[in-house]
Order: C-alpha cells, then structure tokens, then sequence
C-alpha cells in the first residue's frame, strides 16, 4: 500500500495522509520530532526512498522526522489493519505452539483436513490473505485456548498504542486448565515491529 496524497491541518494540528483506505489523520504532538507553533513544519513530501509508504517532514529548525502510513492506521484503528495486526499475532502464537507442542506437522494436516502447502500459508506470518477462523481451527488443534478481551475506550483521552490493549488476547496451552500454566502472550504492536 502507498501514501496517495497528504494535507498538513494547521487547524486540526494533524498530518491528513490519504491511501486506498480513505484518509486518516495523525495528530503533530505524535511525531517525532513534533511540530510546534515555534518550531513549524516548512517542508514535507511522500519519499519515495521509503517506497511511498511514509511522509517525510522538515521543521524550521532543521530537525527532520517522518510519518508512515501505518502509524496513521495504529491511531486511529484502522478496521483492517487491526485485523492484520491480530493474524500476525494469532499466526505466531501458533508457529509457537507448534514448535513446543508434541503433534508432528503431518498429524496437525491430517486433524486439519488440509494439505501441507495450506498450513505452510497457515503458519506464514506474512500472509494476510489468510481468515482468522482457519487460524483459530488451526489453533485449537494444536490444543490451545484462545481468549479475546474487548474493553471500552475513555472518551476523555486517546489511548495510546501502549496503553491500548484493543485486541489483547491471551492464548494458553490446554493441559491442567490453568490459565497461568504455559500462557503464551501474543506481543503488542510495538514489540512485534521492534
């Protein structure tokens, strides 16, 4: 996906970067380094050094940042990124799982009903042309119980990605039932790029 165009909104304070999701805006105080009233924005393009997939920006005092799409999407979650974000998730936890779990590759194909070059796609965290209920299946057959946590948001204050657990989901090997015993935690969106 590329950056198709970006407004600056003094007014707002934000960057307005259009894809072929729609336009999204990404507030100034987030950049880095942020914007100020003494310290304006007085260059800024789409880089095509960064494949189009990022704004870079100049301040008056030299001090230069950028804005990558995805950032855009994080903050205001984006329906389909957020979808994405928790495939790549699931889809770890389950090449996790496999890894430490006692079935064979070929005993999951054959629980799975499936060939080997599905769960290979399966099992690649890259693909996100995959659905969530095949790797939910995929995931209870390797004997794992997964949970999904849906809070509500404060209206007083944006969260942060930090702070935000929007899809927090806790993924725990059956065994004695205990939830703490071989929990396996998906990582954050800041971990998982890091």
């Amino acid at each position: 996906m590329k950056i198709e165009s970006v407004k600056l909104n003094n007014r707002k304070r934000a960057f307005e970067i259009e894809t072929e999701r729609g336009v999204h805006s990404f507030p100034y105080a987030k950049a880095d380094p942020p914007p100020t009233v003494a310290d304006p924005i007085v260059e800024w393009f789409i880089d095509d050094s960064l494949a189009r997939m990022a704004v870079t920006y100049r301040l008056k005092s030299g001090l230069e940042g950028f804005v990558h799409y995805e950032m855009a999407f994080d903050y205001n979650l984006e329906p389909g990124y957020m979808r994405d974000l928790l495939l790549f998730q699931l889809t770890i936890a389950a090449q996790d799982s496999l890894r430490s779990g006692g079935l064979s590759k070929r005993e999951v194909i054959r629980r799975l009903g499936t060939s080997p070059a599905q769960l290979y796609r399966l099992l690649d965290q890259t693909n996100y042309d995959k659905s969530v209920d095949k790797v939910l299946e995929l995931l209870s057959v390797l004997g794992c119980y997964v949970e999904f946590s849906v809070r509500q948001e404060k209206f007083q204050k944006r969260a942060t990605r930090v702070e935000r657990d929007k899809f927090e989901s806790t993924i725990s090997q059956v065994g004695d039932g205990q939830l703490g015993d071989g929990t396996l935690a998906t990582t954050s969106a800041a971990e998982a790029r890091s």
